[in-house]
């Protein structure tokens, strides 16, 4: 049993009585479960509402309605037709590394969002925690801080599987930034 305070004359009265045995006024309740539950539904459609005005300003920015885009998605024959991949950028890996060990900055703005193009040595092959593959190139160099870190798409995974630590490779992917190495997506494994 808790003690709470009287709103009238301050006396500390148990949480379970129905009144203050001093001043005789009501004893203050907590929060009712009817109360809690009808802010977080009030909080939920209130997200929602917002979230879909923010869409539709969106959608408003990027010159279409939110019912024009959801026509456009309807439209299959738009989707079949494949994008043309835009050219990757050929970088040596020794190159994109040392820009992003110098400055994180200069090097997401000369990178990042880029395709590139380059070739390291394979220092691993490994799954991460969501089970994406992923190889680390470097140079060469033992203890190499940043390597860069390629996560390859479903249909290079089995030539992920096929390499070995010190095979030089050629990969080809989307820069991500920094995060302890130069995150890679999309990655395909080139001729080098």
């Amino acid at each position: 049993m808790a003690l709470v305070k009287c709103k009238q004359c301050g006396n500390d009265v148990a949480s379970n009585a129905a009144a203050c045995p001093k001043c005789g006024s009501p004893v203050p309740r907590g929060t009712s479960v009817l109360k809690v539950s009808l802010f977080v539904v009030g909080g939920f459609f209130s997200l929602c509402f917002l979230g879909t005005c923010l869409g539709a300003v969106g959608a408003a920015k990027k010159g279409a309605s939110p019912s024009a885009a959801s026509a456009s998605d309807a439209a299959p024959e738009a989707a079949a037709r494949p994008e043309p991949k835009p050219e990757p950028k050929a970088v040596a890996i020794r190159t994109l590394l040392a820009e992003y060990a110098d400055n994180e900055v200069r090097a997401d703005s000369n990178f990042k969002d880029q395709i590139i193009q380059t070739a390291g040595i394979v220092d691993d092959v490994k799954k991460d925690f969501t089970n994406s593959v992923y190889v680390t190139l470097g140079t060469g160099k033992q203890f190499e801080i940043p390597q860069i870190q390629c996560f390859v798409t479903d249909d290079q995974v089995k030539k992920a599987a096929s390499l070995s630590k010190g095979t030089k490779i050629g990969v080809r992917g989307r820069v991500q930034g920094l995060m302890m190495n130069v995150l890679v997506q999309d990655c395909e494994f080139v001729d080098i």
